[in-house]
């Protein structure tokens, strides 16, 4: 299945499967006779221009015909002719490949923060203000709509969390991680300052009252939602790091005890592992392969989904080290300055590579909402109340998609400010389903 043919499928979606078969992209003259839509190509795959800025979405965004949705190549016009069909000359198909490949980030490389990450403020679709809504999710909503006012006989659209991903990167595991630390520790003890550790030596040994060691809690809170909405629809994810050490700082030695026993704690409550990659393997995917081999030698589950740290999947090429490392499922794309839709969809996708046009394997889970996207002042600098609202504004629109909500707070947050209290509050909104 070629990118093209992939896009019609997904805009389909898995409530309509087989409706593709009544989707034409490509002249109408040349229409099968059980086309029942035809959305007309705009020039945004000629060969002339692919991979050019020519391609990139002219600003401000013109609005589907009869509605409010935006989109970003093509015509807004829409026709139908003798034979009942729809011609749409609004490219959806385009539309939805330029989000969903990345591929704008291909021609924008200038476009990187210190960590090599492309962010939403450099993204079209957020500086138009678009951010916040699943516009790929609303363009495949839009069609399906046509091909029932044509006669097709789709079911009704489906509403309700497809997946609630309630994920934790595990940067720091443990605060007294070097023997070095102990005897700080105990300074700090003696002369009251900051937070004081009983018995740093024992907790430097064991991990146990170490103030990052704090799963028991959170296993707590994903528990509660757990229980109430179902094994089947919540899934309390762990990416743990396995190797590297710039920006992990050591923390994170898979093999000593304390590691396994937090590991072990993990597996038990029911929650999956996933490999965190590296800070390095953001610039060097090779990597991969070896901190894959790491996490299957200490790790007692079976490990196939990844989350970069630092969100710091750069290029994407490096999808095909993902595959050749047994990855099969990744987390990555979210932003980092920004809680929203990157890509468009609150649905799994396979990743469509913009260089070579191909349909890989992995199966991408976008993430929508980051702790510290909320409050940190360089990003959104929100207070409380504002990032209660839009987190209850992105799980409402998930819910409308039937897409999968995935929630990302690291352990290390709940520490800080008003994290802790924000997370519990999401989950009892989602244990009410108030949407």
């Amino acid at each position: 299945m070629n990118a093209q043919q992939y896009i019609i499928s997904f805009l389909s979606g898995e409530n309509a499967a087989g409706c593709e078969q009544f989707v034409f992209y490509g002249s109408p003259e040349f229409a099968p006779s059980q086309a029942k839509t035809v959305i007309v190509p705009s020039d945004f795959f000629n060969e002339s221009v692919y991979g050019t800025p020519a391609t990139l979405p002219k600003t401000p965004f013109e609005m589907l015909p009869d509605s409010e949705i935006p989109f970003l190549f093509g015509e807004p016009r829409i026709e139908k002719d003798e034979e009942g069909r729809f011609i749409l000359y609004a490219d959806l198909v385009a539309s939805a490949y330029f989000m969903l490949s990345r591929y704008e980030e291909t021609l924008k490389p200038e476009c990187r923060d210190l960590h090599g990450r492309f962010l939403a403020k450099d993204s079209v679709v957020f500086q138009q203000k678009y951010g916040m809504r699943p516009l790929v999710d609303e363009w495949g909503k839009y069609l399906r709509d046509l091909l029932r006012k044509a006669g097709t006989g789709l079911p009704d659209e489906r509403h309700g969390f497809k997946k609630i991903y309630l994920t934790h990167d595990i940067d720091t595991p443990f605060i007294l991680w070097r023997r070095e630390q102990v005897f700080k520790q105990w300074i700090k003890n003696v002369i009251r300052y900051g937070k004081k550790i009983p018995d740093p030596y024992r907790v430097y040994q064991t991990g146990v009252n170490d103030p990052c060691n704090n799963f028991s809690d959170i296993i707590s809170y994903d528990s509660s939602l757990r229980d109430k909405k179902g094994e089947s629809l919540v899934v309390p994810l762990y990416f743990m790091i396995a190797a590297g050490n710039s920006h992990t700082k050591s923390y994170c030695d898979i093999e000593l005890p304390k590691y396994q026993a937090m590991l072990r704690q993990l597996v038990e409550s029911g929650a999956e592992i996933g490999l965190h990659a590296s800070y390095e393997a953001g610039a060097d995917p090779a990597l991969l392969k070896v901190e894959m081999k790491r996490m299957f030698r200490y790790c007692s589950c079976a490990v196939s989904k990844s989350r970069h740290h630092f969100l710091r999947w750069r290029e994407p090429e490096h999808i095909d080290e993902m595959e050749l490392a047994g990855i099969t499922e990744d987390f990555t794309l979210g932003y980092a300055d920004s809680v929203g839709f990157r890509v468009g969809t609150c649905r799994p996708y396979k990743f469509i590579n913009p260089r070579s046009k191909r349909v890989t394997d992995i199966v991408i889970h976008p993430m929508e909402i980051m702790e510290c996207s909320l409050d940190r002042k360089v990003y959104m600098g929100l207070d409380f109340e504002a990032a209660k609202d839009v987190c209850e504004e992105i799980a409402a629109k998930v819910y409308d998609y039937n897409g999968e909500l995935i929630l990302l707070w690291h352990n290390t947050s709940f520490l800080q400010g008003w994290h802790d209290a924000l997370y519990r509050e999401i989950l009892k909104y989602l244990a009410g389903e108030t949407l």
